[in-house]
């Protein structure tokens, strides 16, 4: 079904999942040597088969994945029922962190657990890697171009929390501020509307934000992955 606003405008609209869970620790407490590699786990899993169930019904003309596997992944099991191909936009990777020597040493609240809530100050990294406003830009050039891609009516776009966060800054106008303000659970979705003439966007609204199939009044949910992180942290540290 073609869309429209009242004054005419072609109403679009973009499907914003986050990845299913995955582990970035190993069960002995160590990291994983590349986070980039990493598979959904069980949980991972059953999030994407339980989303596409829901979303079995809903039509879709593109997909598009960030290409890290844990992406793509979770968009091949949430589409298994849209006889759609999958492409890839690496301009949707997630912000990437440092190296282990470049994050020994942070203090595991200030630095890993309330860490976006600093995504604004001009020179604040992602646990010592990519600074916040350098893969704000990014994702917002990957963002705009495929908004104005006019060959999709509507899109599903598999990507990362951080990465998401991004996207919901620029679609809010709040910028780097939203890293701090939007939680997304993994395996999440968030539905957008963008009304478009052949001049552009005149208009952008956010229909849904963190849906999920499982918990979706988050009665299980107190605290975003980046806190749960430094708990992890902070518990490894007291072994």
């Amino acid at each position: 079904m073609k869309r429209q606003a009242l004054d005419g405008a072609r109403r679009r609209r973009l499907y914003l999942f986050r990845h299913g869970a995955v582990d970035y620790v190993n069960p002995d407490g160590s990291w994983v040597p590349d986070p980039d590699l990493v598979s959904l786990n069980e949980r991972g899993w059953e999030q994407a088969r339980r989303m596409g169930e829901a979303f079995a019904g809903v039509a879709v003309d593109k997909a598009i994945c960030s290409g890290l596997k844990r992406t793509r992944q979770t968009a091949e099991t949430v589409l298994a029922s849209h006889a759609i191909p999958l492409t890839v936009d690496p301009g949707l990777e997630e912000i990437r962190p440092g190296t282990f020597e470049e994050t020994a040493g942070y203090d595991p609240l200030s630095d890993v657990a309330f860490l976006h809530w600093r995504a604004s100050n001009p020179e604040a990294r992602f646990l010592g890697g990519e600074r916040y406003s350098a893969f704000y830009s990014r994702v917002s050039e990957a963002i705009d171009a495929i908004v104005m891609d006019h060959e999709w009516h509507n899109l599903a776009i598999v990507a990362h929390g951080g990465t998401n966060a991004a996207i919901l800054g620029w679609v809010t106008g709040l910028g780097l501020e939203a890293f701090g303000m939007f939680d997304q659970e993994t395996c999440c979705l968030n539905i957008i509307d963008f009304d478009t003439t052949p001049d552009g966007v005149v208009r952008k609204t956010v229909r849904a934000v963190n849906v999920t199939s499982i918990d979706p009044l988050k009665s299980d949910r107190h605290a975003g992955d980046m806190e749960l992180l430094a708990k992890s942290i902070i518990s490894l540290a007291d072994v």
